[in-house]
């Protein structure tokens, strides 16, 4: 009897695992994104602690959790001239309230760089006429060693961010 019940146990997650993608749907989304630095690196003279950038996102929800991919462009990182690209990935859970982690890297003046940052998120995702509104903060924690000027330094940031997937 025991061992009938374990395999109807393991059965049923299977099935429910296997089923989940089937239910699955992917949104593409667009947005900007407000960034600002705590860490270290925001005491250097002459860099920008603030930035804006533009978001493009695909979401694939799977009812209460959703894995989502990012890649940011901010055409002016840190008062530097240059542009910073961001490719990073999010798992979240929950719906209208939601939370998670994610992790991603950043191209800066020609080159990767060495460490990825990690990310908490919060959000709202409200749903308007076959719209949906994401307004969320992220706690990055991150280090670089990109701005050979400064030596590693700890780049920290809290942001904010605003998108609409279709």
């Amino acid at each position: 009897m025991r061992r009938s019940l374990c395999l109807l146990v393991v059965s049923l997650v299977l099935a429910g695992a296997l089923a989940a993608p089937a239910q699955a749907a992917g949104r593409f989304g667009g947005g900007l994104h407000y960034l600002r630095t705590l860490g270290d690196i925001k005491d250097t003279p002459g860099f920008d602690e603030n930035a804006f950038g533009f978001l493009a996102s695909y979401q694939l929800d799977a009812m209460m959790l959703k894995l989502e991919g990012d890649v940011e462009w901010i055409l002016d990182y840190g008062g530097t001239g240059n542009a910073l690209i961001q490719p990073q990935a999010y798992v979240l859970l929950g719906n209208f309230i939601y939370g998670g982690a994610g992790i991603g890297t950043g191209y800066f003046d020609g080159e990767w760089w060495s460490n990825p940052f990690y990310a908490l998120r919060a959000g709202v995702n409200f749903t308007l006429a076959g719209l949906d509104l994401d307004a969320y903060a992220l706690y990055r924690f991150q280090d670089t060693e990109v701005f050979e000027e400064f030596g590693k330094q700890d780049i920290d940031s809290i942001t904010f961010g605003a998108q609409i997937r279709f």
